[in-house]
């Protein structure tokens, strides 16, 4: 517990910074948001892959997108890609595990409330209404809500840092552009191979097996932050940060 008092302490100090920026991060949410639920009775009949990115982007990068540029992960020296705010504080006498949980603490606050509002505004303003008992909700969330913890936990894990290709920010921008092509032409391969997309199957799954579903994804959730905590602190070790 006095870990957590410590982490959150530290990571309150980047929140406070950071004020203005989930401002910008709950607008642009608000706009992938009104894009899904004015199209999710088109995608439920015909499927297309473009909802599905923009779905699983709410629970992954889509919140960090718009961190303030000073606590974004950026070259700090040489080819070492990092938080510049892990570097710093890791040159303090804090434990890692108290530095590790901080930034878990800050990935949350930037997607947890925002991939909340998601679940509830598909819920309410869209068709998922007629498609999911409030059972089927309650797993359809959690399913979500748990993907966004061991697929989205993998950004606090990179701000530890890692070898960068090049210096050059350009590069990164089109390795992120080409990401994103290879994942839609992924998520079109498999709308022809099964009919439908990821974000349909998850609705008949939450419908179908509710109580089953929200324990598998809870399971996923505490196996995959134990996953991205332990990397994340052997990476530390390994990195000279000096």
């Amino acid at each position: 517990m006095t870990d957590w008092k410590q982490a959150f302490a530290i990571a309150k100090l980047e929140l406070k910074a950071s004020v203005l920026s989930f401002v910008f991060v709950l607008g642009f949410i608000l706009l992938l948001l009104s894009s899904l639920v004015s199209s999710l009775d088109s995608y439920m009949n015909n499927g297309y892959a473009g909802f599905d990115l923009l779905f699983i982007l709410i629970f992954t990068f889509a919140p960090v997108w718009l961190k303030p540029k000073d606590f974004q992960s950026q070259i700090i020296y040489g080819d070492l890609l990092a938080s510049p705010a892990l570097v710093m504080q890791n040159q303090l006498p804090i434990r890692k595990e108290v530095l590790i949980k901080s930034r878990f603490i800050i990935h949350f606050f930037y997607s947890f409330p925002f991939q909340l509002l998601t679940v509830i505004a598909l819920y309410t303003f869209s068709p998922l209404q007629d498609l999911l008992s409030f059972d089927g909700f309650i797993a359809f969330a959690v399913m979500w809500i748990a993907f966004g913890v061991y697929a989205g936990y993998s950004i606090p894990y990179s701000e530890a840092g890692s070898k960068a290709p090049v210096k050059e920010n350009t590069f990164m921008v089109v390795l992120g552009f080409i990401f994103l092509i290879a994942v839609l032409f992924l998520f079109s391969f498999i709308h022809l191979l099964f009919g439908n997309g990821i974000v349909y199957w998850s609705i008949i799954f939450a419908q179908k097996w509710p109580l089953l579903t929200s324990i598998i994804s809870i399971m996923l959730a505490i196996a995959g932050y134990q996953h991205w905590r332990f990397y994340m602190k052997k990476r530390m070790r390994n990195i000279d940060y000096l």
